[in-house]
């Protein structure tokens, strides 16, 4: 009888084809996952920065609330108008009316950073 000691050459060649046919399914399945997760991080960054200075505004409103001094145009011009991601052009201050019922005055704020956009709505 004789004795095997290892693999035939055909069936390295097989596993060999079948290893080489699994890597390539692998980078084309996680390729653009792996080469694309850095810009998703970095879109995550930019609005996580746009949401915390929305907070930073609503808080100054609460307080001014709360201590009763709030007006919506000097609140505009010190905590809004100097923030470097306000987006001017969509940054209103309006008065609405709504036929005779209610007359009030809105603070619309947008802050906006390449193409992501946070807004709130500020009233007195």
């Amino acid at each position: 009888m004789k004795s095997s000691h290892g693999f035939t050459l055909i069936e390295v060649i097989i596993t060999v084809t079948l290893i080489a046919i699994a890597a390539a399914m692998f980078v084309a399945y996680m390729g653009t996952s792996l080469t694309q997760s850095p810009v998703s991080s970095g879109l995550v960054a930019k609005q996580y920065a746009l949401i915390q200075e929305m907070e930073l505004i609503t808080s100054q409103y609460r307080q001014e609330i709360n201590s009763g001094t709030l007006n919506l145009n000097n609140f505009k011009t010190s905590y809004v108008d100097i923030n470097p991601y306000v987006d001017a052009a969509n940054t209103v201050f309006t008065t609405l009316n709504s036929g005779t019922y209610l007359t009030q005055q809105v603070l619309v704020v947008t802050l906006k950073n390449d193409d992501q956009t946070v807004m709130s709505i500020f009233t007195q």
